[in-house]
């Protein structure tokens, strides 16, 4: 009897989808069948994903394409239809497993789980330009909370990832993926699993990695506004508390790095909030457009800084959200020619498709020739300085402090 059908999604990517076919390969437990659905990429890399699964030559692996670019929450729907096996897990193409996943997950159905209906997570750790986060979610679900409790105020939007999601294939079929979905899509598909059962376990093990070393993933190009429309189609799954922390953490967070905040505030989460919890919401939005206003003022002194001085080409030191704010504001004014990140060790890795190197692979000769280095932080000035001291005093002259 086949266990576990496990359904991975990939549009356009044939590289990282070979780490994560590896990562299934060597697995301790071997009874399942792999769906891989192509969401419709163009011709050439269609090629290379049905060159790269041909040369497993392994007949558990089933290669199914789309016709054309719907989204992972259709291609995900397509392998569940499809799915033979009793459980379905979930895997993003840019995501791996260490090798124990379904041996440890199948031992939790065997010992702990008597429903009908279930749904099994584990602990997944970020791994950005090589280096890995710290293990999340921290905490198993309560059976009194809700999945989106769960997700927003108890774990700081570190809940249950698509990748580490294994459920019931009877399940699965119940709570399909809506369609109309881009990014979000493991909190959609969670939150109507809790509606059916509260029975969720949880592996307090860290058996996916997320790799987050581009910036091409669809969790990090969607917008605020897109965040807000998600929480209009899905309000009836939020409490009051879960819908100002999702407002906090997700809608504001993102607002802050973009121009025009106006339709923040003119919303149906705004409204919901001000009227349950008014002294809250009045609170964080106080603290919010106070954050605006002076990051606004800090990009208007580099724009006139460089303004002045002619500066044409610079590069930024710090890979983060003040980064992506200055790489989205001053792009149309000047070149941003790299990003330094004293973390990296990947060559290869983009933000806002900005190279991001470690200091170390950038010569002297290409520091020397920017007009202006911007050091993109708060706290590390001083050793960012001392670093450049060292290669030659005269960058000191080129510094930018953020």
């Amino acid at each position: 009897m086949l266990l576990f059908s496990i359904i991975i999604p990939v549009f356009n990517r044939e590289k990282a989808l070979r780490s994560a076919l590896e990562s299934v390969l060597s697995q301790t437990m071997q009874n399942y069948e792999v769906l891989i659905i192509d969401d419709g990429s163009t011709p050439a890399i269609a090629a290379q994903i049905q060159h790269l699964v041909d040369s497993f030559e392994d007949t558990r692996f089933k290669l199914l394409r789309h016709k054309i670019n719907k989204n992972g929450a259709a291609a995900r729907n397509t392998g569940i239809h499809a799915a033979s096996g009793q459980y379905i897990c979930f895997l993003d193409s840019d995501d791996y497993w260490l090798p124990n996943k379904l041996e440890l997950v199948f031992n939790c159905i065997k010992t702990k789980i008597s429903d009908e209906y279930f749904l099994i997570h584990h602990q997944y750790r970020n791994s950005s330009n090589g280096i890995l986060a710290e293990a999340l979610p921290k905490t198993p679900k309560r059976k009194t909370q809700s999945v989106a409790h769960y997700s927003f105020v108890i774990n700081n939007v570190g809940g249950i990832q698509s990748s580490t999601i294994c459920v019931p294939v009877k399940l699965a079929r119940l709570c399909l993926f809506d369609e109309r979905f881009s990014g979000h899509q493991d909190w959609d598909f969670a939150m109507k699993v809790g509606v059916l059962t509260r029975s969720f376990r949880f592996i307090d093990q860290s058996l996916t990695i997320r790799c987050k070393d581009s910036d091409d993933s669809v969790a990090d190009c969607l917008g605020w506004k897109y965040s807000l429309w998600f929480y209009s189609q899905m309000h009836q799954y939020f409490g009051s508390e879960s819908a100002l922390y999702f407002f906090r953490r997700v809608v504001l967070r993102k607002a802050t790095l973009s121009s025009g905040i106006l339709p923040v505030f003119f919303n149906q989460l705004c409204l919901r909030l001000l009227l349950a919890k008014p002294y809250s919401t009045l609170k964080l939005l106080f603290t919010f457009i106070s954050q605006v206003f002076r990051l606004k003022k800090r990009l208007r002194k580099i724009e006139l800084f460089c303004k002045k001085n002619g500066v044409k080409d610079v590069m930024i030191w710090g890979a983060n959200d003040y980064a992506k704010l200055l790489i989205l504001h001053l792009n149309q004014r000047m070149s941003i020619t790299k990003i330094i990140d004293s973390k990296t060790i990947f060559n290869d890795s983009l933000l806002l498709g900005v190279n991001i190197l470690p200091i170390q692979a950038i010569t002297r000769n290409e520091l020397e020739n920017v007009d202006a280095l911007i050091l993109a932080t708060d706290k590390h000035q001083k050793s960012m300085k001392d670093e450049l001291s060292v290669i030659s005093s005269t960058l000191l002259d080129k510094v930018i402090e953020f």
